[in-house]
């Protein structure tokens, strides 16, 4: 009985199959691979920019009140970690925007290299990302320091933020 994994040729198919597979995966990140306009990053960056810088001020605001004013409830925790996450994630996205920004300008001076490019762009839209995801988890959870009713409501619509914000963003799920 002849191997199943053996042509009738004497070609090993389980071989084939991976080179195959290796060579479909290669031609589909080589598409995948589009080199973004320096005008189009320029853009970006400076809408993330001024969204990113407002709502960092508004992370750092919550995490003030909430450490001046609130309780020792489980959740009031949980809200000042997230929203020291945001602002600092945030914060994040707003300096490697400005950098694209600074970089990207026909008249800078300075010679650098297309992967520090890649990399604000990664951290730019990384930070703004877990810093966006950050501020809806607290307001997600700032109905817990009231009541049950409240928290289950304030819960539900940042869930659905939540999913709003990766079904509409351009690099979310379905791009």
């Amino acid at each position: 009985m002849k191997d199943a994994f053996v042509a009738e040729d004497g070609a090993d198919l389980t071989l084939l199959m991976k080179e195959a597979l290796a060579s479909a995966i290669l031609k589909r990140r080589k598409s995948q691979m589009t080199r973004f306009n320096p005008s189009y990053v320029t853009a970006v960056a400076e809408q993330l920019s001024f969204v990113s810088a407002f709502l960092g001020g508004v992370s750092a605001t919550i995490l003030v009140t909430i450490v001046v004013f609130a309780d020792t409830k489980k959740s009031v925790n949980w809200i000042i970690a997230a929203s020291a996450l945001a602002a600092c994630s945030l914060l994040i996205a707003v300096v490697a925007s400005w950098r694209l920004i600074i970089l990207l300008n026909p008249d800078t001076p300075v010679a650098f290299d297309s992967t520090i490019i890649a990399i604000l762009w990664v951290s730019m839209l990384l930070g703004y990302g877990l810093g966006f995801l950050s501020l809806i988890a607290c307001i997600g959870l700032s109905g817990w320091i009231r009541s049950r009713k409240t928290g289950l409501i304030t819960t539900g619509m940042a869930l659905l933020s939540v999913l709003f914000f990766v079904l509409a963003t351009p690099f979310g799920i379905w791009s």
